[in-house]
C-alpha cells in the first residue's frame, strides 16, 4: 500500500468514526429541546472561558521556550506563532498533523532549531508531561468527587499513571544517555538490517537533543509546574460553560470533563475532533444526570468556544509569518506516514 493510499485510508476511518458518533448522538434527540437549551444559555459566561483558552495557548508557548532553552533562547513571538499554527492545523487538517506542523513552522521561522529537536520537545510535552498532569489531576478528582466511577476506570487510571511514569524514566535515560537508549531500542530489532539500526541510532541522538531540558532540574521543575498550571486553568475554563448552561455541578465535574474529553480525542476522527469530542462531553454530563439534549447543546458550544478562537489565532499567525499551510501539511504527511 502506497503512502497516499495509507493516508486516504486513515482519513476515511477518522471521518467514518466521526459520522458514526454524530449519528449516535443525534438520532434520538428532541431538536426542539436542543434549540431551547441553546437559546437559554447565558453566553456572557463564554468570555472568561475563551480568555482562558487563549491564555493556555500563550502559556504553552512560554513553557516551550523553557524546553528549548538548552538548545537556543527562541523568541517568544516565534513560539506562540508555531503553537497557534500547530493547534489550528489539528482543527483543519486530517491525521492529527498539528504536532508536525507546529515543529516545522518553528523550524521555518528559526533555522537554528532542527525539526527533530523540536519534535522531541513536543513529543515529551504532549505524551509525558501533559499526560502525567492529566492523570494526576484525575486521580485527585477521584479522591474528592462523589461521582460513581467504575472500579475498572479507577484501576485503569492508576495503571496509566504507572505507564506514564515509565515513559518519564525512559525520557530521562534518553536525555542523559542517548546512545544507551538507542541500543535498548535496537536490541530487540535483530531482524532489522544494520543500516536501519544505524539510522535509528542517529534519529535517537538527534531526538535526544530536544530532551536536554530534562537534565536541568530547574527547567524540569519549571516545565512541570507550568504544565499543571495549564491544565488546571483549562479545567477551570470548563466551569464557565457549565455556568452558561445553568448546570449546578461541582468544580470537580469540570476536571472530570477535561480528562474524559482529552482521552476521547485520542480516538481517530475527522479534523477538529468532531464527534469524539462531543461524545466524551455528553457521556461525562450524563454521569451527572444531565439530560441528553442539554448535554449535547453544551458539547456543541464548548467545542465551538475552543475550536473558533484557536483556529482564528492559527490562521492569523500563519499569515503574519508568511507560511504556507499546504507546504507544512505536505512535509508533515511525509514525516508521519513515510
Amino acid at each position: 500500500m502506497t503512502n497516499s493510499q495509507k493516508r486516504n485510508l486513515y482519513v476515511l476511518i477518522g471521518i467514518a468514526i466521526s459520522v458514526l458518533l454524530l449519528w449516535m448522538l443525534f438520532r434520538k434527540i428532541d431538536f426542539s429541546e436542543l434549540v431551547v437549551a441553546l437559546k437559554s444559555a447565558n453566553y456572557f459566561w463564554l468570555l472568561p472561558n475563551i480568555a482562558l483558552v487563549v491564555f493556555a495557548m500563550y502559556q504553552r508557548a512560554f513553557r516551550w521556550q523553557f524546553m528549548l532553552a538548552p538548545i537556543k533562547n527562541v523568541k517568544f513571538n516565534n513560539l506562540i506563532a508555531a503553537t497557534s499554527i500547530g493547534f489550528m492545523a489539528n482543527n483543519v487538517l486530517p491525521l492529527r498533523l498539528g504536532e508536525f506542523v507546529r515543529a516545522y513552522s518553528l523550524a521555518y521561522q528559526d533555522t537554528e532549531i532542527s525539526k527533530s529537536a523540536s519534535l522531541a520537545t513536543i513529543f515529551v510535552e504532549r505524551m509525558v508531561f501533559d499526560l502525567v498532569a492529566l492523570l494526576v489531576i484525575f486521580g485527585a478528582v477521584l479522591g474528592v468527587s462523589h461521582l460513581e466511577i467504575p472500579e475498572e476506570m479507577k484501576v485503569g487510571t492508576f495503571v496509566a499513571i504507572g505507564i506514564a511514569l515509565l515513559g518519564v524514566a525512559f525520557m530521562l535515560l534518553m536525555a542523559h544517555r542517548p546512545a544507551r537508549a538507542g541500543e535498548m531500542l535496537t536490541r530487540y530489532l535483530f531482524f532489522v538490517p544494520a543500516q536501519v539500526k544505524e539510522k535509528i541510532q542517529s534519529v535517537v541522538m538527534r531526538f535526544a537533543r530536544g530532551l536536554e531540558f530534562i537534565t536541568d532540574l530547574k527547567i524540569f521543575t519549571s516545565v512541570t509546574l507550568q504544565t499543571l498550571l495549564i491544565w488546571l486553568f483549562m479545567g477551570f475554563s470548563n466551569w464557565f460553560v457549565l455556568k452558561a448552561f445553568g448546570f449546578d455541578l461541582p468544580i470537580s465535574a469540570s476536571y472530570v470533563l477535561l480528562v474524559v474529553v482529552s482521552i476521547s480525542i485520542l480516538i481517530p476522527s475527522s479534523p477538529g475532533f468532531v464527534g469524539v469530542y462531543h461524545a466524551g462531553t455528553v457521556w461525562t454530563l450524563l454521569q451527572y444526570k444531565i439530560g441528553q439534549e442539554q448535554a449535547l447543546s453544551f458539547a456543541l458550544v464548548l467545542h465551538a468556544a475552543q475550536y473558533i478562537p484557536i483556529t482564528v489565532m492559527g490562521f492569523y499567525f500563519l499569515k503574519k509569518e508568511h507560511l504556507s499551510l499546504k507546504k507544512l501539511e505536505a512535509e508533515a504527511v511525509d514525516s508521519e506516514i513515510g
